[in-house]
C-alpha cells in the first residue's frame, strides 16, 4: 500500500488536481479535510480555513487556521491541534484526503503526529504536500509508504491518467 502525495508550491493547481481525481474515482467513504481558497479582504489578507470533507463552508463552520498575505502565512497553532481529530478519526476503508500539508502545520505536534500515524496505516491517502523544507514535510515526503508525484503548473492529462491508475490500485488494495 502506497499513499499518493502531490508535491508542489501553492498556486500549482492543487484544487484542480484533487477535484478531478476525486470526481474520477468517487471514493467512499471519504475522510479528511479540504482547505478552500479564500478571497482576500480589503487589506489583502486571506483567511486559511479547514473544512471536513462532505461539508461545504456553508454547511459547517470551517476552522480558522490562520491568515495569508503576500504569500506569507500566520498560523493559529491550537487550531491545528483541534483539527488533528479529523485525521485520527478516519475509518479503516475508503480514502483519507489531506488537502494541503504545509509549513503552518509544523507548529502543531498533535497534527504532525496524526499525519505521520495515518501514513503508517493501510488507509489510502491523497495529499497535497508543499515543497518546503521543514522536518515535518520532509518526513511526510520521505515516508516509506508514500509515493510523490510532482504536477506541473499546467494540467497534464498523461500525469492525470498515471495518478488515477495509481490511486485506483491503492483504493482496491485497501478494500
Amino acid at each position: 500500500m502506497f499513499h499518493t502525495l502531490l508535491v508542489g508550491p501553492s498556486g500549482r493547481g492543487r484544487a484542480i488536481w484533487i477535484k478531478r481525481l476525486l470526481a474520477e474515482l468517487d471514493p467512499t467513504p471519504l475522510w479528511g479535510y479540504h482547505t478552500p481558497k479564500e478571497q482576500p479582504d480589503a487589506s489583502g489578507r486571506s483567511q486559511i480555513r479547514l473544512c471536513p470533507v462532505g461539508c461545504s463552508a456553508e454547511q459547517n463552520s470551517p476552522v480558522l487556521l490562520g491568515w495569508c498575505k503576500d504569500r506569507q502565512a500566520t498560523a493559529i497553532p491550537y487550531a491545528f491541534e483541534d483539527c488533528a481529530g479529523i485525521i485520527e478519526q478516519a475509518g479503516l476503508h475508503g480514502l483519507l484526503l489531506l488537502d494541503e500539508l504545509g509549513a503552518m502545520e509544523s507548529h502543531s505536534p498533535r497534527f504532525c503526529r496524526a499525519v505521520l500515524d495515518a501514513l503508517d496505516r493501510n488507509l489510502p491517502i491523497l495529499a497535497w504536500v508543499r515543497d518546503l523544507d521543514t522536518p515535518f514535510l520532509s518526513a511526510v515526503r520521505t515516508h516509506p509508504k508514500a509515493r510523490c508525484f510532482y504536477p506541473p503548473p499546467v494540467y497534464d492529462p498523461a500525469l492525470f491518467e498515471t495518478l488515477s491508475a495509481f490511486l485506483t490500485a491503492q483504493l482496491n488494495a485497501g478494500r
